[in-house]
């Protein structure tokens, strides 16, 4: 909902529990069948169809045809209803329907011909509504669209870094494999904070809690409106919660943020994590060369926080590593 680095708390009482060895199950991250087969299929349907013409073969509902037709009223043709290389759809319902159903059946190469009474149904045709037609349709070309398979020549367009389908597959399954680890890392540490909650003794500062509340409810606003360009209202309305119950929710998430950020440092404090030299002097540099110069004056204080959250970083890698379960 908001940058944790904006939530400050202290806290009336806490004590880091057990926090090694607590065999939290991990979330699974391998690739289903399913999973793959969902990616190739998209891979699939993203690719242009081809047309396969049916030279042969009785039309079919959702076939394509081009026809040459012509309409008459007691011998006399009807401009509205005469044209040249007319391409539909069998089914479409913006097309007269006595069409699709007296051409289903049929072939390419074959006239069909039938009579009609025009029905109110289509509007450019309101000053025939009622009239006999006698039709005349040509069938030139009969064809369906089809997905294209995945052969060898059409995947190294697709890719040029895969030569076969199997090849294609097993770049997939990386690929889903990355992104299910990105997610499952984000849901592994919720379980293992959880699990060194349970663990821990501590009590919450309620002043510190409420204003840490409003902090993010604030900010939160603030991003509706600038990122999104939505009113808090709106987002209420929306999600059918009140201001109440919002606030609510931003003071479960600063008291995440406020006992996460204790268990950290505590673990910083009782595992002696530190940041080398070289770790430092690269963020130093990297901080350096995304400020102004006229920016310099905050770096001190700046690289201090760097500094804080990388310790951060490396204690919950390490909180991962010491108690998800292995295999």
């Amino acid at each position: 909902m908001a940058d944790n680095r904006e939530v400050r708390g202290e806290m009336k009482q806490f004590e880091l529990g057990q926090y090694k060895g607590l065999n939290v199950n991990r979330f699974d991250v391998s690739v289903k069948e399913e999973e793959l087969n969902e990616a190739l299929n998209y891979v699939q349907k993203s690719m242009d169809e081809i047309q396969v013409e049916k030279s042969d073969e009785p039309i079919e509902a959702g076939d394509y045809v081009i026809v040459n037709f012509e309409g008459t009223e007691n011998g006399m043709t009807v401009p509205k209803f005469r044209d040249r290389g007319f391409k539909f759809r069998l089914g479409d319902e913006n097309v007269l329907q006595e069409f699709s159903a007296n051409l289903l059946g049929k072939r390419m190469g074959e006239t069909v011909v039938f009579e009609t009474k025009i029905q109110p149904v289509l509007l450019e045709y309101q000053a025939l509504w009622g009239q006999r037609i006698t039709f005349s349709v040509e069938i030139v070309k009969v064809y369906r669209m089809q997905e294209p398979e995945l052969t060898d020549d059409i995947i190294r367009e697709i890719d040029p870094r895969v030569k076969t389908l199997q090849e294609l597959k097993e770049l997939l399954a990386t690929e889903i494999n990355q992104e299910k680890k990105a997610i499952a890392r984000a849901a592994n540490i919720e379980k293992v904070f959880q699990a060194l909650a349970d663990q821990s003794k501590y009590e919450f500062d309620e002043e510190t809690l409420n204003q840490a509340a409003e902090n993010l409810y604030r900010k939160f606003a603030e991003e509706l409106k600038t990122v999104h360009d939505m009113e808090p209202i709106n987002y209420l309305m929306k999600r059918k919660i009140t201001a109440d119950e919002l606030l609510a929710e931003c003071k479960q998430e600063a008291a995440k943020i406020i006992l996460g950020e204790k268990i950290l440092d505590a673990v910083i404090q009782a595992e002696g994590i530190q940041l080398t030299g070289e770790e430092m002097k690269q963020k130093k540099e990297q901080l350096k060369n995304s400020r102004q110069d006229d920016q310099a004056a905050g770096l001190p204080g700046e690289l201090k926080m760097l500094e804080t959250q990388l310790r951060r970083r490396t204690a919950m890698d390490f909180l991962l590593e010491a108690n998800l379960a292995k295999g």
